[in-house]
């Protein structure tokens, strides 16, 4: 039976919209408090993995139809938060050319005119600076998705009801060839660790709104054709159960993991209210290529057999990837991707964890993630293989982890030709954790990672990233066979990173940084006999461009501690910001403001700056 839908009392946002033709079109608003959901913190002892990570996330997934905006008004009750210093929807280099909202102090209304993620926040950019203050942060995310219809003949899934085994964990199986349906209202809830292993041929949809404590996965083998669709929650609550292959193995704990070929995945949010410490596992892992297909029971695989531990490694018989973990040949494709054709799709998917380990999005080998949010304390998005696209796509970061990890324990094979475009990292607190770690100078940067594995990287191109807010570095990469996880050649060699463009990586501000790191490149200081050539461990051709506060990123901004292991670096001059353009500002000659005369304060703790866009972003509030 259905439950009817009521607010959260926990929820300090009100929220109404309605859909019009054009921005500056009034419509009738309609209340949606009622569809907001809630999430926050949910360790609520000390531990290392939360860094003191507190506050919550209230959401909402609406529909905006082709060629049409939709017209939002905000109300926040949140204690302390105000428009007195600022109000903006980020990422603002998008919302900006939708004009200006009207706000009062503790309300606001504004127009939005395409689909994507969007941070409604009655704050000062000052506040992503006092980390007392983001890690309290109650924030309101607005998802606004396509139109998804539901096939008609759908199998609905059947309400939790008490189960008789004496396990910690459910299973069901889903298919071959057959659709599913989570029904918005029903209660999916097992009272443990609850697993959906998908067959091939298999839909899964959810209606707008269900929520299901829950994980899909399959790496017991490859399947194809695989849909998972619909704007519901999938939310990993229970402990998991050590070690059960193909449950809860290390191959297998995200809320989705799959090995296998054209894999669909759109609209859903992906949560872990797990209320324990110390429990790790990706929001989406499909085809991750440091993990092998589950085929002993009595011999799961552990993600240690590959931290800390130099080869020769033990025979892991890979899925997709070229070579086994031992590096013995693969010979076993069936559903492999090949192509973009037949590879993953994952669009308008929302990844939002609470705590150390529990890190974003991989797509895997032929993949593409576009449209997506990324909240994690841990690294966000994993371009870690051949011909990968992450496109369109905005980054939330916690402390810890890289918003972009370049690669920590792959399988050796070769690496290629990924595209990363069009990053926008709203906010990234990663300047409160970089002076602890890395161990060397190099800080959680934007770009980067320490990589630790024998594939050779080659012609990964990375452009068009805008971070809005207090952020660390650019670039930290570091190449290392003493990295924490790695996975070497039979020789102990480490790849080289070769032909590498980062092209235009913007900073609003001024990096942040609370000292002991920096941006920070370095090849593998210390090959061993034998490990030349690709086989360095060398960055090589790698060019870099892009503008911090309006002044351009230099050579003199990067601590290189060993220069010869990094050769035919260069910085290119970058364009200036794209969206420079699109501040609908209106200047008035020889008129003057002040508090109480058409201005106020909106951002008491000052930076310096580098430009007059800069300097007009800081001294205008977006309304």
């Amino acid at each position: 039976m259905k439950k009817q839908k009521t607010k959260d009392t926990r929820i300090k946002y009100t929220v109404h919209a309605c859909v019009t033709d054009a921005i500056g079109q009034s419509c009738k608003l309609v209340n949606l408090s009622k569809d907001l959901s809630y999430s926050t913190q949910p360790v609520t002892n000390t531990c290392e993995e939360t860094n003191g990570l507190k506050g919550s996330i209230t959401s909402i997934d609406m529909i905006l139809p082709a060629g049409k905006v939709i017209y939002v008004k905000v109300k926040t009750t949140v204690p302390g938060q105000h428009s007195k210093r600022g109000f903006f929807v980020r990422p603002t280099h998008l919302t900006r050319a939708w004009g200006k909202a009207t706000v009062t102090k503790t309300s606001a209304s504004f127009y939005i005119a395409d689909t994507g993620q969007f941070s409604v926040e009655f704050s000062s950019s000052s506040t992503w600076r006092v980390f007392r203050k983001i890690k309290n942060f109650h924030g309101l995310m607005l998802f606004v998705n396509p139109p998804l219809t539901l096939p008609s003949s759908l199998i609905p899934i059947a309400p939790a009801t008490a189960t008789s085994n004496n396990k910690n964990y459910q299973v069901f199986n889903l298919g071959p060839n057959k659709e599913y349906l989570f029904v918005a209202g029903i209660k999916y809830d097992w009272n443990k660790d609850t697993v959906f292993k998908v067959h091939d041929n298999t839909s899964i949809y959810f209606e707008h709104g269900a929520y299901v404590r829950g994980r899909i996965v399959q790496t017991e083998k490859k399947v194809k054709n695989i849909k998972i669709q619909g704007y519901g929650t999938l939310d990993v609550h229970y402990k998991l159960e050590d070690d059960e292959l193909g449950i809860s193995d290390d191959a297998t704990r995200q809320n989705i993991g799959i090995f296998g070929k054209n894999i669909q995945i759109k609209g859903v949010t992906l949560i872990n209210s797990l209320n324990r410490c110390g429990h790790f596992g990706y929001c989406l892992n499909i085809n991750a290529n440091w993990s092998p297909l589950g085929l002993n029971a009595n011999d799961p695989f552990d993600a240690w057999e590959l931290q800390l531990k130099d080869p020769p490694y033990k025979f892991r018989q890979a899925h997709c990837q070229e070579k086994n973990m031992d590096d013995s040949p693969n010979t076993d494709f069936t559903n492999c991707p090949t192509s973009h054709s037949n590879g993953q799709s994952v669009s308008y998917v929302k990844c939002m964890t609470w705590q150390l380990g529990q890190d974003g999005l991989n797509a895997g080998k032929w993949g593409t993630i576009s449209k997506s949010f990324v909240r994690t304390i841990d690294d966000a998005i994993k371009p870690w293989d051949s011909h990968g696209i992450y496109k369109d796509i905005t980054i939330w970061q916690l402390t810890l982890g890289w918003p972009i990890n370049l690669g920590w324990w792959n399988w050796n094979q070769p690496d290629i030709d990924t595209l990363v475009d069009g990053i926008y990292v709203i906010h990234n607190h990663n300047w409160h954790t970089s002076p602890t770690w890395p161990e060397t100078k190099s800080g959680q940067c934007i770009v980067g990672g320490i990589y630790g594995s024998g594939a050779v990287k080659k012609g990964y191109t990375i452009r068009n990233i805008y971070v809005e807010t207090a952020a660390s570095c650019a670039v930290g990469l570091q190449i290392s066979n003493q990295a924490y996880s790695r996975h070497l050649t039979p020789q102990g060699c480490v790849g080289s990173i070769l032909n590498t463009n980062i092209e235009g990586i913007y900073f609003d501000e001024s990096w942040y940084q609370t000292g002991g790191y920096d941006n920070y490149l370095s090849g593998e200081v210390n090959p061993k006999n034998g490990c030349t050539g690709d086989l360095s461990g060398e960055i090589k051709n790698i060019s870099i461009s892009g503008r911090v506060g309006g002044k351009a990123i230099s050579r003199s901004d990067f601590v290189i501690p060993q220069s010869n292991t990094v050769l035919n670096l260069s910085f290119n001059s970058a364009p200036s910001d794209p969206y420079a353009n699109s501040r609908p500002y209106t200047k008035y000659t020889n008129k003057n403001t002040w508090s109480g005369m058409g201005s106020i304060d909106i951002d008491v703790g000052g930076v310096k700056v580098y430009s007059t866009n800069l300097c007009l972003d800081r001294c205008q509030a977006d309304w």
